[in-house]
C-alpha cells in the first residue's frame, strides 16, 4: 500500500462539509460509480433525518467506519469523504485490503447541524466557541450504549446509537474507525490492543503534517498507555472504578449514561473488533508536546487546575440559575449538555484525591502545566457556549413557549451577561493561548494514514 500516492489524491480541504453537502457527495459517489458503490437508508436521526450507509467492496473481513459521533468533531466526515471516494475508484486498493467497507459520513447530523455556524470559518477559538455544540453524555452517539457493570445498568440508546449497535450486531467488523478529533491540544491515539509496530508510522505522519503530539496529561486519569500519546480504549467500568476508588460516592448514582461503541463491540470480552480512534487538533500549542520539567509539583497544578475549574463553574451557574426555569430540560438539548457540565463537583473531587496519589508525584512538565491551567480553561470556555445557546434556543420560540414581558427580559438579561462573559473569555484565551490552526488537508491525511494502515495491520493478520 502506497500512503504517499494515496495522500496525493486527498484534495485540498479548506473548510467542512455540512451535513448536506455530505449527503450531497454521498449520493454524487454512488452516480459515478453505480457498480462499486452502495448507498442505503439504515435509520433516521431523532429529528428524523436520514442515516445513510455507504457499502464498497467484497472483502472476507468487513469494516465499519463512522464518523462524527460527536457533533463537534467533523474531521472525519472529511475523511470519510475521501476514503470512499479512494476506495471507489481505486480497486486495486480495495482487494489488498480485502475488506467489505460499510461507511457513515455523519451519525449524529443533529448534533452536526448545530455545529455548522463554524464550518466555512474563520477558523479561530473565538468563532468556534461561538457556534460550539456537544450533547450530554446521555444524549451521545458514542456514550450510549448498552453496559452492566457492579451498580451501572444502562439500556436506553439513542436512535442514531441504535443504529450502530444493528450494524455491529450483522456484520461483526474486524476493524472498526471511530472517527473523534478535539478543539485544542496534540494528536493521540485509542485503540484495542497494542500494536506498536504501527506507532512510528502514526508519529512520523503527524510530525510531516505540523501536528504535535498529546504528551501532557492523559485525556482521563485512569488512560492506560501503551506508548507515548497511544492509548488503549477507555471503558465505562474505567471511569467507574475510577470514581469508586477516588471518591466516597456511588458511581452508579451520578451516572446517565452507557459505554462505548468499543465496549459494546467486545462485550464478550474476545476483542474480535479492532476498534480505533486518531484524535486530532483544529488548534494547538507548540507547549503541548514539551515534555522539559518546570519548578512546579504536579499535584500542586492539578489542584490548581480544579480551583480554576471550580471557579468558572460557580460564575456559570450563577447565571444558569438565574434562568434555569426557563429553559426546557426536554427539548432544549444546549440547557441538557450545560447543566451536566454544572454537575462536575464529583468529578473534581476525584481529581483532587487522585493528584495527591503516587500517580502524580514529582515535577510537572511543560506539557502537564500546559494542560491543567491553560487547556482546561479552553475547555470550561465551551460551557459558556452552551450556555449562551440554551438561552438564545428559549428567546427564539418565546412567543410560542408563551412566555411574560418579565421571562423574556430575564432571558435577555442572561443572554447578556452570557455573552459579556464569554467574550471576556475567549479574549483571554486569544491574548493567552499562544496557538496556531491546523490546515484542515493535513488533519484528513493524519487519519487517513492512521486509519488504512492500521486497517491493512488488522486485514493481514486476522
Amino acid at each position: 500500500m502506497d500512503m504517499k500516492e494515496i495522500n496525493s489524491h486527498i484534495p485540498n480541504y479548506e473548510t467542512f462539509l455540512t451535513v448536506d453537502e455530505l449527503d450531497e457527495s454521498t449520493f454524487q459517489l454512488a452516480r459515478d460509480y453505480p457498480d462499486r458503490v452502495e448507498v442505503t437508508c439504515v435509520g433516521h436521526s431523532r429529528a428524523g433525518h436520514p442515516i445513510q450507509l455507504i457499502k464498497i467492496g467484497h472483502g472476507s473481513k468487513n469494516a465499519l467506519v463512522f464518523a462524527c459521533p460527536h457533533p463537534n468533531e467533523p474531521i472525519g466526515s472529511l475523511t470519510v469523504d475521501f476514503m470512499t471516494r479512494e476506495l471507489a475508484s481505486n480497486e486495486e486498493l480495495e482487494k489488498e485490503l480485502d475488506y467489505t467497507w460499510y461507511f457513515i459520513k455523519c451519525i449524529d447530523i443533529d448534533g452536526t447541524k448545530m455545529n455548522e455556524g463554524w464550518f466555512k470559518g474563520p477558523f479561530g477559538i473565538t468563532n468556534y466557541m461561538h457556534h460550539y455544540f456537544r450533547p450530554a453524555f446521555r444524549d451521545q452517539v458514542e456514550w450510549t450504549f448498552p453496559v452492566k457493570y457492579k451498580k451501572l445498568s444502562f439500556n436506553s440508546p439513542i436512535p442514531e446509537t441504535q443504529v450502530l449497535m444493528k450494524l455491529i450486531d450483522e456484520l461483526h467488523p474486524e476493524f472498526m474507525f471511530s472517527l473523534h478529533n478535539l478543539g485544542f491540544g496534540g494528536a493521540y491515539w485509542y485503540i484495542t490492543k497494542d500494536i506498536p509496530e504501527l506507532y512510528p508510522k502514526f508519529y512520523e505522519i503527524t510530525k510531516e503534517m505540523g501536528v504535535p503530539l498529546k504528551l501532557g496529561e492523559a485525556e482521563m486519569p485512569y488512560c492506560v498507555e501503551f506508548a507515548p500519546a497511544v492509548f488503549k480504549m477507555v471503558k465505562a467500568k474505567d471511569s467507574y472504578d475510577y470514581t469508586e476508588r477516588f471518591t466516597d460516592r456511588d458511581p452508579a448514582a451520578s451516572t446517565n449514561y452507557g459505554t462505548s461503541s468499543e465496549d459494546y463491540a467486545n462485550r464478550d470480552g474476545k476483542d474480535h473488533t479492532m476498534t480505533f480512534v486518531c484524535e486530532l487538533p483544529y488548534f494547538y500549542s507548540n507547549k503541548v508536546d514539551d515534555t522539559s520539567l518546570t519548578d512546579r509539583d504536579r499535584s500542586e497544578v492539578i489542584l490548581e487546575s480544579c480551583d480554576l475549574k471550580e471557579r468558572l463553574d460557580a460564575q456559570n451557574r450563577a447565571i444558569f440559575d438565574k434562568v434555569k426555569d426557563l429553559l426546557d430540560p426536554d427539548d432544549n438539548y444546549f440547557r441538557r449538555a450545560v447543566e451536566e457540565k454544572l454537575g462536575g463537583a464529583d468529578a473534581i473531587a476525584a481529581q483532587r484525591k487522585w493528584a495527591l496519589s503516587q500517580q502524580c508525584a514529582g515535577k510537572a512538565t511543560v506539557a502537564q502545566v500546559w494542560d491543567n491551567l491553560y487547556i482546561s480553561r479552553y475547555f470550561r470556555c465551551v460551557n459558556l457556549c452552551l450556555l449562551l445557546r440554551s438561552i438564545q434556543f428559549e428567546l427564539q420560540r418565546a412567543e410560542a413557549r408563551g412566555f411574560t414581558q418579565e421571562e423574556v427580559e430575564r432571558l435577555n438579561k442572561a443572554l447578556a451577561e452570557t455573552n459579556a462573559t464569554l467574550d471576556e473569555q475567549c479574549a483571554w484565551l486569544e491574548e493567552n493561548m499562544d496557538y496556531q490552526i491546523t490546515p484542515v488537508k493535513n488533519l484528513v491525511t493524519v487519519q487517513v494514514t492512521c486509519g488504512l494502515l492500521t486497517a491493512q495491520y488488522v486485514s493481514s493478520h486476522a
